[in-house]
């Protein structure tokens, strides 16, 4: 029997194009989770051991609710995975551009795809919970006159027909995704990059001490979030991504920031994507 993977959205979605990125096409069964927060108590109950998590896009920005889920979870990252976004238009098969009458797909899918649904102010644009649900929703209820924007992997398994490729404003559009499962202290032994949480005092000069004790162990720092405590004022966390040559180093800087901060937290050690060879994803980053 295959393992299990929660994945946020339904079969054909982008979560499930990514887990087949990550470990391949017929290694994991994708259970499909509205939301990210129901996909994080699917791990709490035991519902699967592992689970996809987007957490960033190179247009849209950082999933801020996510790195709440994982730190309220107490959620472990294993690895992460870089995807490119291809919209496309799909309808039922017969159906040409000139019969679409509604467009339907998540709003963030809309509003990557303005410039080509502004051709076509017309056609009525429907907000959908997931574009791979859109997608299943006009084959299997047969509707006619309506187009989803979703991935080639929902119209391959909806059997719908692609009427536009690639229709999505910029096309050099990534999600960055997490592997994730429930925390177990366990790393990976060649990891070269870690996920850490931080909480600073508030007094001049905290988190440069930081910066500076990260920048004197050779660590690359290519993430910085910052977010304030509920309930309390001119509190904050930070969510930091170090990346390094060996787990000596971020072990030994890792032992540095506890002696500075209120509280240091790693959330996982892991692999990092190699992004070197996905020329779009180098001109979208700079």
């Amino acid at each position: 029997m295959r393992r299990k993977c929660l994945i946020q959205g339904h079969e054909g979605s982008f979560h499930e194009q990514a887990m087949h990125n990550y470990f391949g096409r017929n290694t994991l069964t994708s259970v499909p989770c509205d939301s990210f927060d129901i996909l994080a108590r699917g791990l709490d109950d035991g519902i699967a051991n592992i689970a996809i998590m987007a957490i960033e896009n190179s247009i849209a920005g950082s999933i801020l609710q996510n790195y709440r889920i994982l730190r309220e979870h107490q959620l472990q990252i294993i690895g992460e995975l870089y995807l490119q976004i291809n919209h496309q238009l799909m309808a039922l098969p017969g159906q040409s551009l000139d019969d679409i009458k509604v467009i339907m797909s998540h709003p963030m899918a809309i509003n990557q795809c303005l410039k080509f649904l502004n051709n076509f102010p017309n056609i009525e644009r429907k907000e959908f919970s997931d574009t791979a649900l859109a997608a299943k929703e006009i084959s299997s209820k047969r509707k006619t006159e309506y187009g989803a924007i979703a991935s080639k992997l929902a119209a391959d398994i909806y059997n719908l027909e692609i009427l536009n490729e690639n229709i999505e404003t910029v096309n050099s559009n990534y999600t960055r995704f997490f592997i994730v499962q429930k925390y177990n202290d366990h790393h990976i032994g060649d990891a070269n990059k870690a996920s850490i949480y931080i909480k600073l005092k508030h007094e001049k000069g905290s988190l440069l001490n930081v910066l500076n004790i990260v920048n004197n162990h050779g660590i690359n720092l290519s993430k910085l979030q910052s977010f304030p405590v509920l309930g309390t004022l001119n509190e904050y966390y930070f969510y930091l991504d170090l990346e390094f040559e060996t787990t000596d180093m971020f072990s030994s800087c890792f032992a540095g920031l506890k002696d500075i901060c209120i509280a240091c937290e790693c959330m996982g050690l892991y692999k990092k994507a190699n992004i070197s060879v996905i020329e779009p994803l180098k001109v979208a980053m700079q």
